[in-house]
C-alpha cells in the first residue's frame, strides 16, 4: 500500500496562466492590514493593463488599507466534487489612480463596483510578484 502524499497533486502554475486566471476571473480578495490587524476585503476587479484594479468608497477601511502600501491579492476556483482546485496570488503597491486619461480607460475596461453607488475611487495594484497553485487528482 503506498502512502499519499500530499504534495502528489500540487502543482505551481506557470507565470502565463496565474495572469490567464486573473484575466479571466471578477471577484477576489485583498489582504492589507488595518489598525495593526490583517483583515480581508472581497471586491470585484478586473485585470487591466499589467495590473488589478478595483474601485473602493472614498473614507472606507479599504481606501485607506490601499493608500500607497502593498497589499496581497487572490482569487481561486474550486472543485467540490474531486476535491480540486487552484489559487493565484499577487503580491503588490496600491496606487490611487488619479491621471485622467488612464480613468477613462480603465472605466472604459467593464469596471463598476458590484457594492453599489459611491465607490468612484480607482485603485491599481501593481503585480510585483505573482504566483499560483493547482490541486488535481484526476486527468482532463
Amino acid at each position: 500500500m503506498s502512502q499519499y502524499q500530499p504534495s502528489d497533486h500540487l502543482e505551481d502554475l506557470p507565470k502565463a496562466e496565474c495572469l490567464r486566471l486573473l484575466e479571466d476571473g471578477s471577484l477576489g480578495r485583498i489582504g492589507a492590514v488595518v489598525r495593526g490587524h490583517p483583515v480581508i476585503f472581497p471586491v470585484n476587479y478586473v485585470a487591466f493593463d499589467g495590473a488589478i484594479v478595483f474601485c473602493t468608497r472614498r473614507g472606507g477601511e479599504l481606501e485607506t488599507a490601499a493608500s500607497n502600501t502593498t497589499v496581497a491579492f487572490e482569487i481561486d476556483g474550486v472543485d467540490n466534487i474531486y476535491h480540486e482546485g487552484w489559487s493565484v496570488l499577487a503580491i503588490g503597491r496600491c496606487i490611487h489612480v488619479t491621471d485622467p486619461v488612464e480613468l477613462d480607460q480603465i472605466q472604459d475596461s467593464r469596471l463598476s463596483s458590484w457594492a453599489g453607488r459611491g465607490r468612484d475611487l480607482l485603485v491599481r495594484i501593481s503585480m510585483d510578484e505573482i504566483s499560483g497553485r493547482r490541486i488535481r487528482h484526476h486527468t482532463p
